[in-house]
């Protein structure tokens, strides 16, 4: 009995050595791979390959019939929709999913999506050049070729995207014709736009309100700031999710229980500068993360059935 007990043990590390989860999110998040895999693989075994993927709902459907990736990332509470009804991806509960501090954090009922964090957009500015505090959305349109926001068929993109039509409605392509003189360049990504601000090529970007911490830990908090316009803010949350496919790995079910715990969501606070949604004590300098009580919202499922044609729309006037 005890033999067959110890080759069974033995069979098992066979199984998780060498082992691989796939995961596709957008390339901010490649710290997954870095910093997270190094705890998961020291845990089980398994190791975490990250492919960083620009417009991800695009790529599973395009790999739908034959997916290379087992999980996720980077999804969010309102274009999950779009995997789940086309579906992309599969419920599953995280055996950790109690560490949830709070119900509204839960993004789908069925567990489609397992919460990563949550966090506010934001329009970063590099102060210095400005020399003046920025409050509104509309004064953005009285700088010319200073502003760098991304393809909104990319993660952030789509973001800022939905942020604007949730503020100004039937109104909102409107918004972004007139806005067309002041942006200097359409990223593909977020990581893109912020190495062209960084150097200086454009004094505004579309980004995250939590962008203030990385200025001021790099020692230029007085010169890049972040705000949030008068008009409102938009709240979101990041989830990961399985791939549907016909071989579902156990590792890969165990990767979404790792996601809720605390070494995790440490992570997720420190390199994904996000808010972590267990209950996990902030940092005393997440305070200069500017917030407001004023905040727009989507119906996830107005959203869903009017993404695709919001997106041409967008890329056709970026375009012109």
């Amino acid at each position: 009995m005890k033999k067959s007990v110890l080759t069974g043990l033995f069979f098992m590390s066979l199984v998780s050595f060498g082992e691989e989860v796939v995961v596709y999110g957008p390339e901010s998040m490649k710290w997954i791979e870095s910093s997270a895999g190094a705890i998961f693989k020291e845990k089980t075994g398994v190791d975490i390959k990250f492919i960083p993927i620009d417009g991800l709902i695009p790529r599973m459907k395009l790999e739908k019939r034959n997916p290379k990736a087992d999980i996720v990332v980077g999804l969010t509470d309102i274009n999950y929709l779009d995997a789940k009804k086309d579906s992309l991806i599969k419920n599953y509960k995280p055996k950790t999913a109690s560490n949830i501090v709070n119900k509204d954090f839960i993004i789908d009922s069925e567990w489609s999506v397992t919460p990563i964090d949550y966090g506010m957009l934001a329009l970063n500015y590099n102060y210095e050049k400005l020399n003046k505090d920025l409050k509104t959305f509309e004064e953005l349109k009285t700088y010319s070729k200073e502003l760098l926001v991304q393809d909104p068929r990319g993660f952030t993109g789509e973001g800022f995207m939905l942020w604007t039509i949730a503020v100004y409605g039937e109104n909102w392509l409107k918004f972004w014709e007139d806005l067309k003189p002041a942006i200097l360049t359409t990223s593909s990504g977020w990581s893109d736009s912020f190495a062209k601000f960084s150097v200086g090529e454009g004094a505004i970007m579309s980004g995250y309100a939590s962008s203030s911490l990385y200025f001021y830990q790099d020692g230029n908090g007085d010169k890049y700031k972040s705000y949030i316009p008068e008009e409102g803010g938009y709240v979101y949350i990041e989830g990961a999710a399985l791939v549907n496919k016909k071989n579902i790995k156990e590792s890969s079910q165990q990767f979404l229980d790792f996601i809720l715990e605390p070494e995790f969501q440490k992570l997720a606070l420190e390199k994904n500068y996000m808010f972590p949604v267990i209950d996990y004590k902030l940092p005393e300098d997440y305070k200069l993360v500017p917030t407001t009580n004023k905040i727009v919202k989507l119906d996830p499922e107005y959203v869903a059935q009017n993404m695709e044609r919001w997106k041409k729309q967008l890329v056709e006037v970026l375009k012109k």
